[in-house]
């Protein structure tokens, strides 16, 4: 096994090992969750299953140019400043287009919920975690897996940047038609979640683009700052 695939397994069980952590203090806190599908994928099986795929996925990686997660000739100020930057930006946006629209009432109310943001002591264990799952399910596995599936099977080694970037565009759809459209098609706060929308798909496609080039602890870093910032420092408000 080479240097930076070891390095980059090893970031990875230690990210792992933090959902692990969060789902054994969860285990001595009240319900704390804001729907049954953000508790569902904290359930053992799922941690489990995103463990697996996602070292699947850096394995895949390593194989088709990613960069390691650590180390590798690139600075701790790109790897982890740029994307807690862009994160802390991006999250400043949410809630710019929030105070703008309110459109997250629309949201709270339709699931019977005083605010979409879980209560803080509680969210700052968990966004951190959710984030980790996030890019497991949408780029540390499926980015790699696709890449190697259509370039290096499929094309036999040709076309591997224009097959990331094809599938960086793809994927980073996800996100936004699965949360997002819905809302827009509503017919009710169409604009805001068109807004929301846009926003979601440039953090996905940001995080796609440091995955490519710092390799997959960034994309979650982006993540999990804007987590932070959005979800957690903007629920302490109550809004």
């Amino acid at each position: 096994m080479n240097k930076s695939l070891t390095v980059s397994i090893k970031v990875y069980l230690g990210l792992m090992a933090y959902l692990v952590l969060v789902k054994l203090i969860l285990t001595f806190l009240p319900a704390v969750f804001r729907s049954a599908a953000q508790a569902a994928v904290f359930q053992w099986k799922w941690i489990t299953i995103f463990t697996a795929t996602g070292l699947l996925g850096v394995f895949l990686a390593d194989r088709t140019g990613f960069p390691a997660a650590w180390g590798g000739g690139i600075s701790n100020r790109a790897r982890i400043l740029l994307p807690a930057a862009l994160g802390a930006g991006l999250g400043v946006l949410a809630i710019g287009t929030e105070v703008a629209t309110g459109w997250t009432k629309f949201v709270a109310a339709k699931m019977n919920l005083p605010t979409i943001h879980i209560d803080f002591p509680a969210s700052a264990l968990i966004y951190p975690g959710g984030a980790i799952i996030v890019e497991v399910a949408y780029r540390i596995f499926l980015m790699p897996f696709f890449l190697w599936l259509v370039s290096s099977m499929i094309l036999r080694g040709r076309a591997q940047e224009q097959t990331f970037w094809a599938l960086a565009v793809i994927t980073s759809a996800i996100e936004p038609v699965t949360q997002d459209l819905s809302g827009m098609l509503a017919g009710q706060a169409t604009f805001a979640f068109a807004l929301v929308f846009i926003e979601d798909y440039a953090l996905n496609f940001s995080q796609a683009w440091l995955f490519r080039r710092y390799g997959f602890l960034s994309a979650v870093l982006l993540r999990v700052f804007f987590y932070l910032v959005w979800h957690v420092l903007w629920g302490l408000t109550g809004r």
